[in-house]
């Protein structure tokens, strides 16, 4: 139980469910525990949601409300949306960095990581509930770390 998983996929929207790659994670004979899901990632993040598709494209439509993509030119400084996204002005990354503000902005909504229990072999969500990867800032190849405790 000491082992790391690491769950590596591509994304190419914004939610992924993974509840079946955790639940084959779980040990065998292993009674009762929590699962640890986590994104190192600073624009995807771990949630627990309904995955129903009208109520998927409503969390979409209020990111897109609270944090809206910024399309405008990365030297268009007044109409710029997130000082992030000025990239000249900063010194800590190259020039050719993402323009992904909204990305940071919209991850302060959701969680680094998740605690799961398990029993039995299964996973304790409820009838509705899933494990979902969000990813803010598409399309990436990202690392999810899944722990057994």
């Amino acid at each position: 139980m000491n082992k790391i998983n690491r769950l590596k996929i591509k994304t190419d929207k914004l939610f992924t469910d993974i509840t079946e790659e955790v639940a084959k994670l779980i040990p065998k004979n292993t009674e009762s525990g929590v699962m640890m899901v986590f994104s190192p990632h600073t624009t995807a993040s771990i949630a627990l949601l309904e995955n129903e598709l009208l109520h998927l494209v409503d969390v979409r439509f209020f990111l897109d409300k609270v944090a809206p993509f910024s399309k405008q030119p990365e030297g268009d400084h007044k109409n710029q949306k997130y000082l992030h996204d000025m990239i000249s002005l900063r010194n800590d990354v190259p020039q050719t960095e993402r323009i992904n503000g909204h990305s940071h902005i919209r991850s302060l909504f959701f969680n680094s990581s998740e605690l799961i229990p398990f029993e039995n072999g299964s996973l304790l969500l409820g009838e509705w509930k899933k494990i979902f990867f969000v990813e803010l800032d598409p399309v990436r190849s990202r690392e999810i770390y899944i722990k057994c405790i």
